[in-house]
């Protein structure tokens, strides 16, 4: 059994994306924390549906496609990066608030 490990990265751009890239093991949690400020981009971009008084409170699972709506948004570009590595692994990806990606590996 492969040993389960967690990493949490503070958004950097490049920098973080190589980390999170060093970092990739099966069995292992990657989370990013992103800056207070994209949690509103990142609602409006996920849940374009959503009522304009909803709370903008994220819980949204995907998988690693997720990566790439959210790489569409300006500061965000260098997530895309991550998106060929890990499609050859068994991801899911979630974006929660306060805004952050978790990146878990089975």
């Amino acid at each position: 059994m492969a040993e389960s490990r967690e990493t949490e990265f503070t958004w950097r751009g490049k920098e973080t994306v190589d980390a999170v890239l060093d970092n990739l093991v099966p069995s292992g949690r990657v989370e990013i924390v992103l800056p207070v400020n994209y949690n509103h981009a990142l609602f409006a971009s996920l849940d374009p549906e959503a009522d304009s008084a909803q709370t903008e409170e994220l819980d949204i699972e995907g998988d690693v496609m997720l990566l790439r709506k959210i790489a569409e948004l300006r500061g965000l570009e260098d997530l895309a990066a991550l998106i060929e590595p890990l499609s050859g692994m068994s991801a899911r990806v979630t974006v929660l608030s306060p805004p952050r990606i978790v990146i878990v590996l089975e």
